[in-house]
């Protein structure tokens, strides 16, 4: 799943828990508010 770029800040508890297929994630990029 590649999500980098997408002017994402944050992700939600359990948003990829029902992707059971999913090997990987790419999310860099992105203005993470930590």
């Amino acid at each position: 799943l590649y999500l980098y770029n997408n002017q994402l800040q944050s992700v939600p508890d359990g948003a990829f828990d029902r992707l059971t297929s999913l090997i990987y994630i790419r999310l860099y990029n992105n203005p993470w508010n930590c």
